[in-house]
């Protein structure tokens, strides 16, 4: 197999007949001068600082062959990865292919078998470089052989030949770097030369160490994520009204940030987020909620106003009210002071007596229920809350505790002012958590930017209330996915989820109240982005 074509690269239609003339033979090559050996010095020494800064694995390998191909003047190269047994091809540059002016057919790269039998495969058993002279003059002695398919099908002409293998400092080989078609001066195709294959050898061996070093990145880099993947899903697990929240905020703010990108006309047109923007607004979106951690699970998973425990208590002590009222229990060993034994009520009288006790129960368990409070509910609650009662022990209670008349008092939604404020708090706790996190320069706004899902343009949100100069554009798209998923998500605690139609119409009028960014809301409504997670 002799990959040699690059993706946009076109193919040539001068015969292969006429394309043969161009080659020349060694002794029409120019040996390199010691001014020339020199100079390939000092560019291979420019090519590891290159290669020494590059993390980012597949522009790693696209940069290996450019610099090869360019400090061999070969008109073509390839590279394959070792990995289990087998090479995997990665990169195909073809200068001669790129200049054609119609693209030969789409190259399909497969495993290579690690086997002798094939050039690539040789070396990387072997740990042996080849520099052919001409490929189609391979003496029948040796394991390998050329493939001329590729030849075929794209009226190339491979001719010389420099593959070595890209082994790091243990000697271990990595993969095999393959250089194709030499040409001097004049621009004709040449044998490798001897004195740029131990050139090569030693930028190889570079490139190995680089593609390690990449590798390990990569993978500390795949952990890294996974772990903020895992942290973020666990805390949203807490309450089962909150699960994939952090997955679908992410999903939507990269749907907006690529919707943003492919703008060509309107107020996104010059803005473009590069892959590292991209990554940052990410992971700001992995770790907007993080700092749920430190808000307590009965208030992060309120459904009511009151929790269960509690209405449990005010139905046991309305039982009691109930059988003092209605039964006139009393217990004189009990009290500090005797009394006289309680008129029993009629029939009538303890029957309407049970009634009213039942009904402001009843009342009160539909109050606990509702997101709403209306101004005659409100009033009837306080009418019961100022009732009060003599227990067992002569002492005067009311029917509510402050306590519990706060709660049953919010008027909509179900969080006290107290918890509101203690809900708010997450944004202060991410914040403190994000930037603890050693990031790179390119991430160093996540903290920023993740503590910054609350805030509103027109400086009503929190925890800062910062305003639209100082909300970044990462900022404005997280408010909106943040926003659009908390009104869709299914069976939150204090309301129904909306359907997206109307979820959308929300977002509306929040930018037209100068909250959200006008333009991020339209694009994410009228390109349907939530649609795209």
């Amino acid at each position: 197999m002799n990959p040699q074509l690059e993706p946009g690269e076109l193919p040539s239609r001068e015969p292969i007949a006429e394309r043969t003339q161009s080659f020349a033979s060694p002794k029409e090559q120019d040996l390199l001068s010691d001014s020339a050996l020199k100079k390939q010095v000092e560019k291979l020494n420019q090519i590891g600082v290159a290669l020494s800064s590059e993390i980012n694995l597949e522009r790693l390998l696209e940069l290996i062959v450019r610099e090869a191909r360019a400090f061999t003047f070969a008109d073509a190269g390839s590279l394959y990865i070792l990995d289990r047994g087998m090479l995997y091809f990665h990169v195909a540059q073809n200068k001669t292919l790129k200049r054609r002016p119609e693209a030969p057919p789409g190259f399909k790269p497969y495993p290579l078998p690690l086997s002798k039998e094939s050039i690539a495969g040789y070396v990387g058993i072997t740990g042996e470089s080849l520099n052919i002279e001409n490929v189609y003059n391979v003496p029948e002695t040796v394991p390998y052989n050329f493939n001329p398919d590729f030849d075929l099908r794209n009226e190339y002409v491979t001719r010389s030949m420099l593959v070595v293998p890209m082994k790091d400092r243990e000697g271990q080989i990595l993969g095999v770097l393959q250089l194709i078609n030499a040409t001097n001066e004049a621009g004709l195709v040449v044998p490798f030369q001897e004195s740029v294959e131990h050139l090569v050898m030693s930028l190889a061996s570079q490139a190995a160490v680089a593609i390690r070093n990449a590798k390990l990145i990569a993978n500390i880099k795949a952990l890294f994520e996974a772990l903020i993947r895992y942290s973020a899903s666990a805390i949203d697990a807490r309450s089962p009204h909150t699960a994939g929240h952090s997955r679908r905020v992410a999903a939507y703010s990269e749907a907006m940030a690529a919707g943003i990108n492919d703008e060509t006309m309107g107020t996104f047109r010059d803005v473009f987020f590069t892959t590292e923007q991209m990554e940052e607004l990410n992971y700001a979106a992995w770790l907007h909620d993080i700092g749920k951690i430190g808000v307590p699970e009965q208030i992060l998973d309120k459904e009511n106003k009151l929790c269960a425990e509690a209405m449990a208590t005010i139905a046991t002590r309305f039982d009691l009210i109930k059988s003092l009222r209605v039964h006139r229990v009393w217990l004189p060993a009990f009290t500090e002071k005797k009394k006289a034994p309680l008129t029993p009520l009629t029939s009538k009288e303890a029957e309407d007596a049970e009634q009213e006790i039942e009904r402001e129960l009843s009342f009160i368990s539909k109050v606990n229920r509702s997101p709403f409070l209306s101004d005659e509910d409100l009033k009837t609650l306080e009418e019961i809350a100022s009732k009060t009662y003599e227990d067992l022990q002569g002492h005067a209670r009311p029917y509510l505790t402050d306590k519990e008349v706060e709660c049953l008092s919010v008027k909509q939604g179900n969080l006290t002012d107290e918890e509101y404020k203690r809900i708010q708090t997450h944004v202060e706790h991410t914040f403190n958590i994000v930037k603890n996190i050693p990031f790179t320069k390119t991430l160093k706004n996540v903290p920023f930017f993740s503590a910054s899902h609350h805030e509103f343009l027109d400086g009503t949100g929190y925890p800062r209330g910062l305003t639209s100069e100082e909300l970044p554009l990462q900022a404005r798209i997280l408010a909106v996915a943040d926003i659009f998923d908390a009104l869709t998500a299914v069976d939150r605690p204090y309301r129904s989820a909306m359907p997206p139609s109307k979820a959308c119409q929300a977002l509306k009028a929040h930018a037209k109240a100068g909250r959200l960014d006008r333009d991020v809301v339209n694009l994410f409504i009228e390109k349907a982005l939530y649609e795209k997670i």
